[in-house]
């Protein structure tokens, strides 16, 4: 159909931007060209996430993996396009919520002087939002759709693994923190 082909379409595009020039992620972000990644972003994760249906779901797995490896990208090389990432995945309204969330969160955590987060799903990511469709691909059985997510999700907050852990719970993190050894996993775990 027509509106197959313009995904496609989006999709290749997207593919460019892995090998998009230093500073273009501050171009894309003053001039509005994160929103329509984000769109894409959204649209590609629901396939992946909600659908889940047919020979065609490892084909979007696949799929989604350059559209998050972009993101990260322009995110890494660019702080205006990180904060749009950031709130085009955890928009504004939703923060103090979370702030709200987190505090208390981190108030039972508290032990020896430090807090610690210990909430096992996400604080914040109603079902639906793009926040929660990211965080779902974190448990894909896909690997590389999950150290793409994890890593998009890691940048977006700022490599912490506190909020890491209160954004998409250390149940999902666990794996992706054992990697980056921020946690110590049992003998004989091979990440």
């Amino acid at each position: 159909s027509a509106d197959e082909r313009v995904r496609q379409i989006k999709l290749a595009a997207t593919n460019l931007l892995l090998n998009a020039p230093e500073g273009y992620g501050t171009y894309l972000a003053n001039n509005g060209g994160i929103p329509p990644l984000l769109e894409i972003l959204s649209r590609q994760t629901s396939l992946v996430v909600v659908k889940r249906t047919g020979r065609s779901s490892a084909d979007d797995a696949a799929a989604v993996v350059p559209v998050l490896l972009a993101l990260l990208k322009l995110a890494q090389t660019s702080e205006a396009a990180l904060r749009s990432v950031r709130e085009g995945v955890f928009p504004p309204s939703s923060e103090e919520n979370f702030r709200r969330l987190a505090s208390g969160e981190l108030a039972k955590g508290v032990t020896e002087g430090r807090a610690r987060a210990k909430n096992m799903a996400p604080l914040d990511a109603p079902r639906g939002t793009l926040r929660w469709k990211v965080i779902a691909l974190m448990t894909n059985l896909d690997s590389n759709v999950k150290r793409s997510a994890c890593e998009l999700l890691w940048a977006l907050c700022d490599g912490d693994a506190t909020t890491f852990v209160l954004r998409t719970g250390f149940g999902n993190a666990v794996h992706f923190l054992g990697i980056r050894g921020c946690v110590n996993l049992p003998a004989g775990v091979d990440v």
